[in-house]
């Protein structure tokens, strides 16, 4: 396996899947993430990570066998070592072609496998907005960008580190994507952010600092989120682990209609 740096596959349909815009917006070269494939000229297996889901996703398919021996051995012998420098101890993992999937659960058959239902869920349709009296909602542009350069909110990292490890720079995400904050007094304490396009369709990542959880920020920053991709004729996407009962009580709250299911898988390196 090799790593491709800044190089566009998406010409490439078999790395690409619509519904995986975490990933194929990586692949797609639309935003940022790191991507390793068997063959730079003709690739047909790609390994794709992404800071905001937090792992791994197998994309594409081959019949030959010697590609996932290969694969295999680059995982063992290279991937694995750099993790463990790093202090990570396992390995997360989705596949998005089924055909693969059953290879490569083959290649770990002998590892202690865990398993978790993502659901993924989309809405196109505008919301009514809640307002929330005690909070601003703020959409992220260049003015909030340029305030939060020059120090106004005490805790940018919570909105910046998100926005530079999906998109590498706040021109790209300007071009690609949208994100809204919530603020009390001089803090950002909730964000909503787009940290992946494919085509039309933009990820979600949305967090809230703990003691201002359970006060309607995530349900209020969604319905201003959706509405400002509905202006651009994006859609949204929120994908969810199964064991995350608060997050989708808030997507089915915020009228996010179900779409898909798919295993992710984990185990100890």
């Amino acid at each position: 396996m090799e790593k491709i740096i800044n190089k566009d596959l998406s010409q490439y349909r078999r790395l690409l899947y619509s519904d995986s815009p975490s990933y194929s917006g990586i692949v797609a070269g639309d935003c940022k993430g790191d991507v390793w494939v068997d063959n730079i000229l003709n690739p047909t297996l790609a390994l794709v990570y992404s800071f905001a889901v937090g792992g791994y996703s197998i994309m594409g398919d081959t019949s030959d066998v010697t590609v996932y021996s290969d694969f295999l051995d680059f995982l063992r012998q290279k991937l694995f070592v750099e993790l463990k420098s790093k202090g990570v101890d396992c390995f997360e993992f989705s596949v998005e072609n089924k055909k693969t999937e059953d290879h490569i659960l083959k290649l770990f058959s002998n590892e202690s496998m865990n398993k978790e239902y993502e659901y993924s869920y989309r809405k196109s349709c505008y919301n009514k907005i809640k307002e929330i009296n005690q909070y601003n909602i703020i959409p992220v542009d260049q003015e909030f960008i340029r305030q939060l350069l020059a120090g106004k909110y005490d805790n940018t990292e919570f909105l910046s580190e998100r926005l530079l490890e999906s998109w590498g720079t706040y021109e790209q995400f300007f071009a690609k994507s949208i994100a809204y904050v919530a603020t009390f007094n001089k803090s950002i304490v909730a964000v909503i952010v787009g940290t992946a396009r494919y085509q039309n369709v933009i990820s979600i990542d949305i967090e809230t600092i703990e003691e201002h959880r359970k006060k309607g920020l995530a349900f209020a920053l969604t319905q201003y989120f959706v509405n400002d991709c509905v202006d651009r004729g994006l859609i949204a996407q929120w994908d969810c682990v199964e064991s995350n009962i608060a997050s989708r009580k808030t997507v089915e709250k915020a009228g996010f209609k179900f779409m898909k299911k798919k295993p992710y898988y984990w185990f100890s390196i």
